[in-house]
């Protein structure tokens, strides 16, 4: 896969110059997602493979646990809450769902979770690279993407930490310890991980092989570099385009409309003249689009993801989701990167939930909610016959909650502390929860210990896998060789709200 620097190299030596509006323009660009940006394409680049060898939390080959046990609880499913329901997990998949009056599956081991069982939830936007990063608080606001990673506060908070892991060689650290941070508040998988083989022992990464397929293509850079050609090979869109003729790829992820300004607007119209805005297209942000933007998008039935808590630290709005909703549009949920964003989905929710509350008078609903971050993203990325909601057959990614009094079993997933939740599992394996919840289903001191806000929790962040580097790495030698060069390393567990609040600032009406 050739990099943005190799691209400009490349160009200098053929003696072209990059003028305004050319590659060289894009050169501040926030993000160095090299392995994971598909700006010069094709098939050659290694992301428009039909098929792709088994890899370790695949869903393709030898499943990753066998046996049988089932999970007690209120458990939600697509067609309501089945209450003090029983769901029952053979292997990696889900074998059965049994309401109470059906009583426990005979003969399987049951473990009470006196919650909410939750599909595991699907983070549609991240750079998890850069998750070991705190909050970056620039001090201003922006008007599009373009212009914040010029400013100065911006290397020093961010390009420098991140520039400092790379240099160690602790990337995969930092991957993993990102990965972590997803994994503690019910994230099973994620948009946005750089493609190398230390990812995958803890969530899922959707534009990497699932289910035997690898058909998601990402690009973060602009749009308006999508059609140029470097050295004879197809641009980005044409290439793009070819996959998704040939049946390669069915699922291309840009960023687009980020921003409040004209400038951001226009790049749904770039979209559309380069061709790209059909059914396989999935936007990031799209804060800057309209309501007559919104019905286009849903005529094209392209797809959006916003990032509620980025969007207002950098621009103070975010996306106008009661609009897309009335259009059409297919919304999912991301939590972008931990130095504009929340540490989490449950910590996204959450701003998503106080947004909508103040400035949407409600019009979105708790199932509206949950279902950005489940079965929305599940869709988006052509997942759902696997993921992404609980159903018979589907592989067995939950999130079990605390329930909490006299609430929705929706509500109690939204509100939920990191306290408050009780287990995650992703192809059945359990991965983070209670001592007991973890013991009952087989870890058997299989983990780690950490703190959840006060509350004793095990996370499990070890497999013996071959095709997984630092398989064995446990959380803590992870985080002491982040610290030595990034002091302000963010906690796996995050208690604090002040990204939120440092969100809200100057909003009157967030700050209530």
């Amino acid at each position: 896969m050739r990099t943005k620097a190799w691209i400009l190299s490349v160009m200098a030596m053929l003696g072209v110059v990059t003028a305004a509006g050319c590659v060289g323009e894009e050169d501040t660009s926030a993000f160095d997602d090299s392995e994971n940006d598909d700006s010069v394409g094709g098939e050659a680049d290694g992301k428009a493979d039909a098929t792709q060898a088994a890899t370790y939390r695949s869903g393709c080959g030898d499943p990753i646990r066998t046996g049988k046990y089932a999970l007690k609880g209120d458990i939600i499913t697509p067609t309501g809450v089945v209450m003090n329901g029983y769901v029952v997990v053979q292997d990696e998949k889900i074998a059965e769902i049994r309401t109470s009056s059906q009583g426990a599956p005979a003969g399987v081991g049951v473990w009470d979770t006196k919650g909410v069982i939750s599909p595991g939830l699907i983070d549609g936007h991240g750079h998890v690279e850069y998750n070991h990063i705190p909050i970056a608080d620039l001090g201003k606001r922006y008007q599009n993407r373009d212009q914040w990673p010029g400013a100065k506060l911006y290397k020093t908070l961010v390009k420098d930490p991140k520039n400092a892991v790379s240099a160690a060689g602790i990337q995969c650290e930092a991957l993993r310890h990102g990965e972590a941070r997803g994994l503690v508040g019910g994230t099973t998988a994620i948009q946005g991980t750089p493609q190398t083989s230390c990812v995958r022992p803890l969530v899922r990464n959707l534009e990497q092989v699932n289910f035997c397929r690898d058909k998601v293509r990402q690009n973060v850079t602009g749009i308006v570099g999508f059609e140029r050609s470097i050295s004879g090979k197809p641009s980005f869109a044409d290439s793009v385009k070819a996959d998704i003729a040939a049946r390669k790829v069915d699922t291309v992820v840009v960023h687009a409309g980020e921003g409040i300004d004209e400038h951001a607007r226009s790049e749904w119209q770039m979209l559309k003249d380069q061709g790209l805005a059909n059914e396989n297209l999935v936007m990031i942000h799209a804060t800057a689009f309209t309501k007559a933007d919104f019905v286009e998008i849903a005529a094209a039935k392209a797809k959006i993801v916003f990032s509620p808590l980025s969007n207002l630290l950098l621009y103070g709005k975010t996306t106008d989701i009661p609009a897309a909703l009335d259009a059409g549009v297919l919304v999912s949920i991301g939590a972008d990167w931990a130095p504009s964003g929340s540490a989490n989905l449950l910590g996204e929710l959450k701003v998503a939930d106080h947004v909508n509350k103040r400035l949407w008078n409600s019009k979105v609903t708790d199932q509206q909610l949950l279902e950005f971050a489940t079965i929305n993203p599940a869709k988006a990325f052509r997942m759902d016959k696997e993921v992404g909601s609980i159903e018979v057959g589907k592989y067995a990614d939950f999130l079990v909650v605390k329930q909490q009094t006299g609430v929705s079993s929706y509500r109690s997933v939204i509100n939920a502390r990191p306290q408050d939740v009780f287990l995650v599992t992703i192809s059945g394996d359990p991965l983070f929860g209670t001592k007991p919840a973890m013991d009952t289903l087989g870890k058997g001191g299989d983990y780690e210990l950490i703190d959840a806000c006060g509350a004793e929790r095990a996370i499990d962040m070890t497999v013996n896998a071959k095709d997984v580097s630092k398989s064995t790495a446990s959380l803590m030698s992870i985080e002491t060789a982040l610290k030595k060069v990034n002091p302000k390393l963010t906690p796996v567990i995050d208690c604090s709200n002040a990204a939120a609040l440092a969100a809200y600032k100057g909003i009157p009406a967030l700050m209530n």
